[in-house]
């Protein structure tokens, strides 16, 4: 038991895994041969930070060889998809909080969806601390998948109503996140930087192509420390 929700400044959340990483796993072929079942990410029980008390599984096949993968054109985004999900706090939220990112997002695309999902404590439905987020995912038509999520900022320490992040103020900066992984022009999003750098790594003896936004700090620290671990070099073009 542990926690699934609310520190996405820090770490990725399973929804996350689920929405970038797992289809990112696929594109290296793991779990498309269609004898074994794809990898997937569920939560079974939700633990907001920083008590936590969530339950989530992570399925991924056992597999002899990683596909090499070549992600250098990111198409045309068509759609977007994300849910706003509430634990132990008004319904009204997470409803505040998908309304005022589609607000954003309509004025570029039609097809956006932003579902909610309301837990309460009721027999159990998730853990003791109370929290908000939400998580966007945007699809191109070359099948590059971007995410971004936000979320209140929880902390061991009491946060005053007046303190805290509006609902309204939450889903903007969420759309707005998602846009600005979209204007870097890469095909994968800045979270996923030094995952996919590390399936590059372990491939078949074949080049792997990936066009990538800006280097974040933590994916150049991780390209370091894959050359001395792996003693595989990256060659980066502008």
């Amino acid at each position: 038991f542990g926690i699934t929700d609310g520190q996405c400044d820090e770490d990725p959340s399973v929804d996350y895994i689920h929405a970038a990483l797992v289809p990112l796993l696929q594109k290296f072929s793991v779990g498309v041969d269609g004898e074994t079942p794809p990898p997937h990410a569920k939560i079974i029980r939700r633990g907001q930070a920083p008590l936590g008390e969530g339950e989530a599984q992570l399925y991924c096949p056992i597999v002899k060889q990683l596909g090499v993968i070549d992600m250098t054109d990111p198409g045309k985004f068509k759609r977007v998809r994300g849910t706003a999900i509430a634990c132990r706090i008004s319904p009204s939220s997470p409803a505040r909080v998908a309304h005022a990112a589609k607000g954003v997002l309509h004025n570029l695309l039609p097809d956006v969806w932003v579902h909610t999902e309301t837990n309460s404590g009721h027999r159990h439905a998730c853990g003791p601390s109370a929290g908000l987020g939400m998580w966007l995912a945007v699809q191109s038509t070359t099948g590059v998948v971007m995410c971004a999520e936000v979320c209140q900022t929880n902390s061991g320490n009491e946060v005053r109503n007046s303190d805290r992040e509006l609902p309204e103020d939450l889903g903007q900066r969420g759309a707005r996140l998602l846009l600005k992984e979209v204007k870097k022009g890469g095909c994968i999003d800045t979270t996923a930087q030094s995952f996919c750098f590390l399936m590059m790594c372990v491939t078949a003896e074949d080049v792997s192509r990936v066009r990538v936004g800006t280097l974040s700090q933590h994916s150049v620290s991780s390209l370091r420390l894959f050359k001395k671990a792996f003693d595989v070099e990256f060659k980066v073009t502008a």
